[in-house]
């Protein structure tokens, strides 16, 4: 029998969760530092971000292998 993997689960986005697309370019907080990313995967109250390359030298971005969840709360759209 194969696994499910996170690709077939279906996640109900909530609302507040809505308008964060995937490929969205995002601002977000994390430890009172301020990034930019691309939200790769939404979930139900948060996302996953991919980090910007201009972080790609932080301890931040390193200790995180270049993704991370942030919630939807704590981010705004980059237009």
């Amino acid at each position: 029998m194969a696994k499910a993997t996170n690709e077939d689960k279906n996640i109900e986005v909530s609302e507040s969760g809505k308008k964060f697309i995937k490929g969205t370019h995002v601002e977000f907080k994390f430890h009172r530092h301020t990034f930019t990313g691309v939200v790769d995967k939404q979930l139900h109250n948060s996302a996953m971000i991919i980090f910007d390359d201009e972080y790609n030298k932080s301890i931040t971005y390193q200790d995180a292998k270049g993704k991370i969840i942030i919630s939807y709360s704590k981010m705004q759209i980059i237009k």
